[in-house]
């Protein structure tokens, strides 16, 4: 098969791709295609070459819940386009829906490809400046933040954007659940005194449209700058403060300033942030640093940055 990082995860390979393009859209099944190696977990992609044409994208979930979201991010996607954000950023045109197969249990998506490099591959070359992206990214979660009407599920309890005491309990699960074996691979006391610090804030914002999951392997950038927003199945009306996540995940201090003087979070909101994205991390480091996959590394050190700011 390939390419697994999950346990049970249905077949993604070469073979299944080109059946499934065989049977919905014939007209790229026989084009070069290449496996995007990517920090995301989700859903695994292939890259189709169009000759003389705009290459596609296809996209192949991975697990139940990401199969489950494929009908409300290709709608979200045909809305987005006609909001603010596509003044900001690009974000992906939704190609086909395709539906399940005898080689494959769910719906999977093709989608344009977007240029640019991944905030994660390009780490090396933005850090040597990422005052321009910490302006990109501040304008990009105003712009998120004001769009209206959009088809995105409510935030409940235990879910990043939901209620702080929630995450907060799920966030004690993954340190105090012994099959994470939490103590081997993170800095558990330093963890729960940080956490325990967004329980006596203001945990009643006004709820919001967000992105819902602003790491590095979401955001493209050309020439150091932002250039398209992927990846909105985590989209969801819910706490403001859950897209303040690049703040750590992708800025250093310096630019985590400039980042937090264009959104202008308060103080509460900004611990409410700092926590929602501790949860991300620490859950991304006890079950994929395991697995070694690279999205183990970027929450290893979407940590540090989160302990070393604080």
């Amino acid at each position: 098969m390939g390419h697994q990082i999950h346990d049970d995860e249905p077949d993604t390979s070469e073979a299944t791709l080109r059946a499934l393009l065989q049977a919905e859209c014939s007209q790229w099944s026989d084009l070069p295609a290449e496996y995007l190696q990517t920090s995301g977990t989700d859903n695994a992609m292939w890259r189709v070459r169009v000759d003389g044409g705009s290459d596609v994208v296809v996209r192949l979930p991975r697990r139940p819940r990401a199969a489950g979201l494929v009908a409300q991010e290709t709608a979200l996607l045909r809305a987005l386009s006609a909001t603010r954000i596509g003044t900001v950023v690009s974000t992906p045109r939704v190609l086909h829906v395709g539906e399940p197969h005898e080689v494959f249990p769910h719906r999977w998506s093709v989608l344009s490809w977007l240029e640019g490099t991944d905030a994660w591959a390009a780490r090396n070359t933005l850090d040597n400046d990422l005052r321009g992206l910490a302006s990109d990214l501040g304008e990009a979660v105003l712009a998120i933040r004001d769009v209206k009407d959009l088809p995105a599920p409510r935030r409940v309890p235990g879910e990043r954007g939901g209620p702080i005491e929630s995450l907060v309990a799920r966030l004690h699960w993954w340190l105090d659940d012994p099959r994470w074996r939490a103590p081997e691979l993170v800095d558990v006391d330093r963890v729960k005194q940080l956490a325990a610090e967004a329980l006596v804030v203001d945990d009643s914002p006004s709820s919001c449209f967000v992105h819902g999951d602003l790491i590095p392997g979401n955001l493209l950038t050309r020439a150091g700058r932002l250039s398209a927003i992927i990846d909105w199945g985590s989209a969801g009306c819910g706490d403001p403060a859950q897209d303040l996540s690049p703040a750590w995940s992708v800025l250093d201090s310096a630019s985590r300033r400039a980042f937090r003087a264009i959104v202008g979070p308060d103080d509460d909101a900004w611990i409410r942030a700092r926590t929602i994205e501790l949860e991300h991390a620490v859950g991304g480091v006890l079950y994929y640093v395991p697995r070694d996959h690279a999205l183990g590394d970027v929450m290893a050190r979407t940590l540090q940055r989160i302990l070393e700011d604080e």
